[in-house]
């Protein structure tokens, strides 16, 4: 039909340095532009599956590289994947509490996995399903400015029991 959005397909290999994250991010933004109803979530989602890769495989041993992979069907879904140079997913030195960013990407994404292994290397994908009640342009509707929250983005609590006891 004239004036629909066009598939939009693209991946981009980066350096896996954490530096290279916001660049994930950068690229994921511009690519879907305005054709998606929750940019944020997405570009959310994206910097978590970065950050993993980064941090727990081999791309984020010297000279490691990442690549990002993103398909967006127009009014049906998104799809994001990243690839690591595999290695075990291993905890580094600053994980107090692991697996919170893996809480975030089960929080905003309708599926998602992991494909690969130590050897061949990890993929690890999600997908989105488009909704007509995604958007980034609704305003929050319990006072705080800004957004209005993904609608399956969970609360600290709900992501992570324990954080808020009281």
């Amino acid at each position: 039909m004239p004036g629909e959005p066009a598939v939009k397909q693209d991946e981009c290999r980066l350096a896996g340095e954490a530096a290279q994250v916001r660049a994930a991010r950068q690229f994921v933004s511009e690519l879907l532009g305005d054709d998606w109803p929750d940019v944020d979530a997405a570009v959310l989602l994206t910097s978590e599956l970065a950050a993993n890769a980064v941090l727990h495989s081999a791309s984020g041993r010297p000279g490691g590289k990442l690549t990002v992979r993103v398909t967006m069907q127009p009014r049906d879904y998104l799809w994001v994947e990243v690839e690591d140079e595999g290695g075990p997913w291993t905890a580094t030195a600053g994980d107090v509490e692991p697996g919170h960013g893996l809480d975030i990407v089960r929080a905003i994404a309708d599926d998602w996995g992991k494909d690969g292994g130590p050897v061949t290397g990890w993929i690890v994908w999600a997908r989105v399903n488009w909704s007509r009640s995604m958007s980034g342009a609704k305003v929050a509707n319990d006072g705080r400015p800004g957004p209005a929250p993904h609608p399956r983005a969970g609360t600290a609590s709900q992501l992570s029991p324990g954080l808020a006891s009281g």
